[in-house]
């Protein structure tokens, strides 16, 4: 429980950063729109919102990875039974309950 704790806020934490990201993208379009005749501060602004949206970017992909490995399969190569035990052999799903089941 306390792995999914940990994940849950790695993920909070991503998503909060690419949020600030995001609205400092928005801040700075919304200065080069306002921004007139200097051609070196648009530049700057411009060079900055390229960057952000790399950030951006790389962010996403963190997310996107992170919960990947959030999704992990664990294959049980081998398994002993004693006598009286039983055991399945081959590939086992749970999808979860029908609609009525207890």
């Amino acid at each position: 429980m306390a792995e999914q704790g940990l994940h849950d806020g790695i993920k909070a934490v991503l998503v909060i950063q690419m949020t600030v990201t995001h609205a400092a993208m928005t801040e700075l379009a919304r200065r080069e729109l306002n921004t007139t005749g200097c051609y070196h501060v648009r530049e700057s602004f411009e060079r900055s919102m390229i960057r952000l949206s790399r950030t951006y970017l790389a962010q996403m992909e963190a997310l996107k990875k992170h919960r990947a490995k959030a999704q992990q399969t664990v294959r049980v190569e081998r398994v002993t039974v004693e006598n009286g035990g039983q055991a399945v052999v081959g590939n086992v799903q749970h999808g979860g309950r029908h609609h009525g089941e207890r």
